[in-house]
């Protein structure tokens, strides 16, 4: 837009083609799928001709290129991996004296994170001492006559009491670590490495160090990965050791390019006012870090963008094209892992970065659900499972956390927080970080812990298992007690008006061959109505008991048969005799189904679920074979679903079921 530069018109776009191009070779990979059903039925090892396959393929085409490689039990801890994003430091206006004047403060120190870990790492007693704690509170009350605190602090032990007997205490935990260095969250090119002075300096640092140390030697996996970002520049000051002439890209028009981010509103893209480092500078300019943070000993290291951007470069005197920006940052990550020997933890998880990544956050684990999407498929984890770890976005950030728990499920995703342990109202005051309103630690204690709890006893033990089947199923809605005993009413009323028609149909057929009997004129009918076979029958239609049929029900059939057998009760021996026995009709209402909530031509009820928000999703061993499955309900209301394994599984709103 040449509006941000120069005085145009009331039109400013136009498009510029770069002058440089890109002179690689271009190739097209075509891989012929088989047709699903011959890939069924066959016993030759074709890959089905759907989204399943196409993951299959590709994950084997990744691992033959040696960019994945399955994990053993060897690489994976006894339970899942959780993921903490802290934040460090922050610029704040303070007064002195009257005048106002911007400090930085913490929101989480270095010591506040080894405070973290452990009550992390220690959730049954930090529970049982919450326990302990509330029941202290409600005695209090109760001495007060205060009856209903009394009664809300006991309801609070009593959960605490609950939850500490549940839990597992959290003892692989990763600590992304945020704005600790260099400016905190508004933080410097990391050419240089200065740790915040209020999140304990170099000192404090060194002491997180010795607690990771110590705690590993005790057999637990406490780690941390500082963030720092090499792909941008967010702010400078003087003698960072960054010249935006020398390592600065440029775009097409020469200006030098910015991060931006797209304004789903207006459909453009807006500056995030960070200035894009060219990719052929970063070599050069993790050399100058590298210096200072191998001082250290971490050992690890999150560099998050390298995972999940890719930038140009059109300086007329540099051009880089994007795919050679990809290996710039190839080879970085390359001499990241292999030369400086570093775990590396990487958002999204662009795939030319996932050989090199030990932890990927922040993938996609849902669609867009845009108009034009069907359903969300778990794609990523059916070729990512069981060759690294990773977690979906921030459970915290959801708009429905226990939606978001079922995809990390459907996706085999660890989960990920981002918290802070003091300070956080500060964050709201400010422009940029605002969005991180809700980071206090203390406030998803519970939450972490009661949840963790539950993804980690689904699927922590299948960490190296592949996900090598997924659908979408067919399931039937449960109803209410209230709106059950009105469709059995309706079921009932048309069972006795059906009984009716059978008989009065009896009796027109017995008429009707009576008039080719010319013996027959005048005789009178003599009918015979097996009641309790009737009722009987009723039982089994209606799938209930005798006593469940009800009394009023079981008099109506008896008043009913008894009306027609008096009309026609042949008073003489001389009689046609007519007898009813059973009650064949087919239902006008439709509330039950044999069908398998995988059948392709699966008989529909009135309480039919088939919108996609049902799944099936296979988990299996890639040594063994076995094999595991989740049923997982995206719906909000309750649902059954039968997989034709001689049960019917009930699954409440934002539920799923593990059938081994």
């Amino acid at each position: 837009d040449l509006s941000d530069t120069i005085s145009v018109g009331a039109s400013g776009n136009y498009t510029i083609v770069s002058e440089s191009k890109y002179t690689g070779s271009y190739r097209t990979r075509y891989k012929m799928l088989s047709d699903t059903d011959v890939a069924a039925n066959s016993g030759l090892d074709l890959t089905p001709a759907s989204y399943v396959g196409m993951a299959a393929y590709y994950r084997g085409y990744l691992e033959e290129r040696g960019d994945i490689t399955a994990l053993t039990e060897d690489d994976v801890e006894n339970d899942l991996p959780l993921y903490v994003e802290a934040f460090g430091s922050m610029k704040v206006v303070d007064k002195f004296l009257t005048f106002p004047i911007t400090v930085s403060i913490a929101l989480t120190t270095f010591e506040d994170v080894t405070t973290m870990y452990d009550e992390l790492a220690n959730a049954k007693e930090v529970l049982y001492n919450k326990y302990l704690e509330y029941k202290r509170l409600a005695e209090n009350a109760l001495k007060d006559d205060n009856v209903s605190l009394y009664e809300r602090n006991l309801e609070k032990s009593e959960r605490y009491l609950e939850l500490s007997e549940k839990v597992v205490n959290i003892t692989n935990v990763h600590f992304k670590l945020t704005g600790f260095a260099n400016g905190g969250m508004y933080s410097r090119y990391p050419t240089k490495l200065k740790w915040e002075k209020v999140c304990g300096g170099k000192k404090g640092f060194n002491g997180l160090l010795e607690d990771v140390e110590e705690r590993q030697d005790d057999g637990l996996n406490f780690n941390i990965y500082p963030e720092f970002d090499f792909q941008y520049i967010h702010y400078t000051s003087l003698f960072d050791g960054v010249s935006k002439k020398k390592s600065a890209a440029k775009m097409v028009d020469n200006r030098y390019a910015s991060k931006q981010k797209l304004n789903s509103i207006l459909g453009e893209y807006e500056p995030m006012f960070s200035l894009v480092i060219s990719a052929d500078s970063l070599d050069g300019l993790y050399t100058k870090f590298i210096k200072r943070y191998s001082k250290y000993d971490v050992g690890a290291i999150s560099l998050s963008t390298l995972g999940s951007n890719v930038n140009s470069n059109f300086d007329k005197k540099n051009p880089i094209n994007r795919e050679e920006s990809i290996d710039y940052v190839v080879s970085l990550l390359d001499r990241v892992v292999n030369t400086d020997k570093m775990s590396v933890m990487l958002e999204k998880g662009n795939i030319y970065s996932v050989k090199y990544a030990d932890h990927i956050i922040d993938i996609s684990t849902d669609s867009s659900h845009y108009s034009y999407t069907s359903y969300s498929i778990p794609f990523t984890g059916m070729i990512l499972h069981g060759y690294v770890n990773y977690a979906g976005g921030a459970i915290n950030y959801s708009g429905i956390p226990d939606y978001d728990i079922l995809h990390a499920i459907e996706n085999g995703a660890s989960l990920y927080y981002i918290m802070s342990y003091r300070n956080t109202d500060s964050l709201k005051e400010d422009e940029v970080l605002n969005e991180y309103y809700g980071v206090d630690y203390k406030n998803w204690y519970d939450q972490v812990v009661e949840t963790y709890d539950v993804l980690n006893d689904a699927i922590g033990k299948y960490q190296t298992y592949n996900i090598v089947d997924h659908t979408t199923i067919i399931a039937e809605r449960v109803i209410d007690d209230a709106e059950n005993e009105k469709n059995m009413a309706a079921l009932r009323e048309e069972f006795i008006s059906e009984t009716e028609k059978a008989i009065r149909n009896a009796i027109s057929d017995a008429y009707a061959s009576m008039f080719d009997d010319p013996s027959s004129y005048g005789r009178p009918l003599k009918l015979t109505v097996d009641t309790e076979a009737i009722i009987s029958q009723a039982s089994d239609r209606l799938n209930l008991t005798r006593d469940e049929l009800g009394a009023d029900f079981i008099a109506k059939i008896y008043e009913l048969v008894s009306e027609y057998s008096t009309k026609y009760n042949g008073d003489t021996q001389d009689t046609v005799q007519v007898s009813v026995s059973s009650v064949e009709y087919v239902s006008k209402y439709s509330y039950v189904t044999d069908s398998l909530g995988t059948d392709k031509d699966y008989v529909y009820t009135d309480f039919t679920i088939d919108n996609d928000l049902v799944t099936l999703v296979t988990y299996r061993d890639r040594v063994t074979g076995d094999e595991v499955k989740f049923i997982i309900n995206y719906n909000i209301y309750s649902v059954t679903v039968n997989l034709g394994d001689g049960q019917v599984y009930e699954l409440g709103k934002y539920d799923f079921k593990i059938v081994e």
